[in-house]
């Protein structure tokens, strides 16, 4: 009798125990944050738009603008660099981001300065086919969408007017900012933050 009451206490510390890593792992993962969506939250007009596993800080203009207008707004063009933050973009309709060959024709190079290889699968990936293809000479700029039988990206004249997509975009300085500011809240930021670039 002693055997089996020690048995059914033991199956059921065993089961309380259980639940409660569970319960633990199911509120860390409801409350686990990323250095993104700390630095979005500081910028009220930003949202965090995410596919899969990435996750972009975006700001949405509604006015309408040319290119230039759009890289002279609060922030930096958005960068749409992979097939994944390409995700992100594809339902935005006509809305310029941080993408042209301005500097030197045939050279696409994304806001940060880094090229865009146009052998690459992702050219194909998020340009319409046959662009990008400078039409009459003056197509510099990349747009999202702006033509209705468009579902991708291609070159426009910088000239004309769309919406524009900015991106706030995590760095080793504003994520020290934000633990400087909050340590005991954030710190832990500056740790994730570190141990990716380790691992990049």
């Amino acid at each position: 009798m002693k055997t089996c009451i020690f048995v059914f206490l033991l199956i059921g510390f065993k089961s309380l125990a259980l639940n409660q890593g569970r319960q633990e792992k199911e509120t860390l993962t409801k409350r686990s944050i990323s250095p993104i969506d700390v630095l979005c939250k500081r910028s009220p007009d930003f949202k965090v738009l995410t596919y899969g596993k990435t996750k972009m800080c975006l700001y949405y203009g509604q006015d309408i603008c040319t290119y230039a207008e759009a890289q002279g707004r609060n922030s930096t063009l958005a960068i749409f660099n992979t097939a994944e933050k390409f995700r992100i973009l594809y339902p935005m309709d006509m809305v310029w981001i941080g993408l042209d060959d301005i500097a030197n024709e045939g050279t696409y190079r994304w806001a940060d300065g880094s090229i865009l290889d146009l052998q690459s699968n992702l050219r194909y990936t998020i340009f319409q086919a046959g662009e990008p293809n400078a039409a009459f000479d003056f197509e510099d700029c990349v747009c999202n969408r702006c033509y209705y039988d468009y579902d991708k990206l291609f070159d426009a004249n910088c000239a004309e007017t769309y919406n524009y997509l900015c991106e706030k975009s995590v760095s080793l300085d504003n994520v020290t900012d934000i633990a400087r500011n909050k340590p005991n809240r954030y710190k832990f930021l500056l740790c994730q933050f570190c141990a990716r670039l380790v691992a990049d």
